[in-house]
């Protein structure tokens, strides 16, 4: 297939309607012809579609690999620094002590007094620096915390949708896997056959009940578990940017639709995927002149409700009451997987709680004037006291102290496109193997063999 070895860059420069087509986007979930081993297979090429699995990979920007018992390991590298952020400050502070270097050079007639006059105010500057160094731990204590608060919330959002297939998948298949392994048993207590009628009877009743048509019954769980993997997309979908620098919004839509792929039905996926109204009120993905009308983890959460109900009140094919769950066992069995879609609820809202609550402004902004004050004020003393010499070990300081800001603001939210962040395409992507594997395992065993 040309669409089983795509590369990270090849995934997204190759995007079109052929390569769509290609990946089978277009092609309907819909699983009414089938029969229950089509039903099955469908459902895991789907969940496992390598055009899929590497359009979720390549929506992330790869972490820097850094050996974490090498103190030397990548402290040259720029990269992964926040870099951009700092590089205004730290050009405005250089310029300014050169500009004071220049001053004192080929400016004053009386430099010399200046100069000591500006080395006197050290022991006024000196001070600042102790109130700065409490707000600059603390932000940077929070910044961790909120990291650490995503990745346990990203982690717990892993750990129940694995957890949640294999309660539906044995929950939903039991009553079937039990009938079969009833009848298995009673096959050798059945009588020996006298006649060629008999024994064509006897065969003809043992084969009806292994070859029981449970194709009604596989579609509903496998719909499901398709749902059960879109939803990490849309976590990531409503976490992330809605633009991206390189990204048309015009391909943003069949970038998301890629990483669904044959998942969903392309209405479905549009329910997904198209987050804002146009002023008519129709669905679109422009985020620019749409406004927000629905949020993509809730459209997903609420299908899961409403597939959970039909789970553990689904009337089985060729029931009967020997196997068939208590009103009681599918009241519980439906609170349980409830239960644990509620867990999602609270995983995807601590996320967006982290993604839409910064630290407040009046912190941040005190934190910044001071600390520029402060770095401004002892360049200019630093200068005056050392001259040339001061400058290159200035910015190393300047460097230092602005980039413990740095590295907290790329710490607070990290749900965007940088190497610090959360790889949530590799998460839908773990999530995506665990159901196909809890299928395979829970369910494929139960039917097949």
């Amino acid at each position: 297939s040309s669409t089983k070895h795509l590369s990270k860059k090849a995934t997204w420069a190759n995007m079109s309607d052929r390569r769509a087509s290609l990946a089978r986007l277009n092609s309907s979930s819909s699983t009414s012809s089938q029969n229950e081993g089509q039903i099955f297979q469908t459902t895991l090429q789907a969940i496992l579609s390598p055009s899929r699995l590497a359009a979720l990979d390549a929506v992330d920007v790869a972490p820097i690999p850094y050996n974490s018992y090498s103190f030397f390991s990548y402290i040259m590298s720029i990269h992964g620094r926040n870099f951009p952020m700092l590089i205004s400050p730290l050009l405005a502070l250089f310029l300014f002590g050169l500009g004071w270097q220049i001053l004192f050079v080929y400016g004053l007639d009386d430099a010399s007094d200046v100069q000591e006059f500006l080395a006197s105010l050290d022991d006024l500057i000196t001070p600042l620096l102790t109130p700065l160094s409490f707000l600059l731990t603390f932000r940077l204590g929070r910044a961790a915390v909120r990291f650490w608060d995503a990745r346990r919330a990203a982690g717990k959002m892993v750990e129940i949708c694995r957890t949640n297939i294999a309660t539906v998948s044995v929950g939903f298949i039991s009553p079937i896997r039990l009938r079969k392994r009833h009848k298995r048993k009673q096959q050798p207590q059945s009588h020996i056959a006298d006649n060629e009628q008999d024994k064509a009877q006897q065969d003809k009743r043992e084969n009806d009940g292994e070859n029981e048509d449970h194709t009604e019954d596989l579609e509903l769980l496998c719909e499901y578990a398709r749902w059960l993997a879109v939803f990490p997309i849309a976590v990531k979908h409503f976490l992330r940017p809605a633009t991206r620098k390189g990204w048309k919004m015009d391909v943003r839509y069949k970038k998301r639709r890629y990483e669904i792929g044959p998942l969903l039905t392309e209405e479905d996926a549009q329910n997904v995927i198209m987050e804002y109204d146009d002023e008519n009120g129709k669905p679109t993905s422009d985020c620019i002149t749409g406004i927000r009308a629905r949020d993509p983890p809730l459209v997903v959460l609420n299908r899961l409700h409403e597939l959970a109900y039909d789970v553990a009140h689904f009337t089985y094919t060729n029931d009967s009451s020997l196997f068939s769950p208590t009103p009681q066992g599918r009241a519980i069995f439906y609170q349980q997987i409830r239960d644990q879609l509620d867990i999602l609820y609270g995983a995807y809202g601590a996320m967006e709680r982290i993604n839409g609550t910064p630290l407040p402004f009046v912190y941040v902004i005190h934190l910044r004037t001071f600390l520029l004050l402060y770095l401004f004020l002892w360049n200019m003393v630093s200068v005056a006291t050392y001259g040339w010499a001061s400058l290159p070990f200035l910015f190393l300081l300047n460097w230092a102290l602005l980039g413990i800001e740095a590295a907290a603001v790329e710490c607070e939210k990290p749900f965007s496109y940088k190497p610090n962040h959360l790889l949530l395409g590799k998460m839908s992507v773990v999530i995506a193997r665990n159901i196909a594997q809890a299928l395979k395992e829970l369910v494929n065993d139960a039917l097949f063999k």
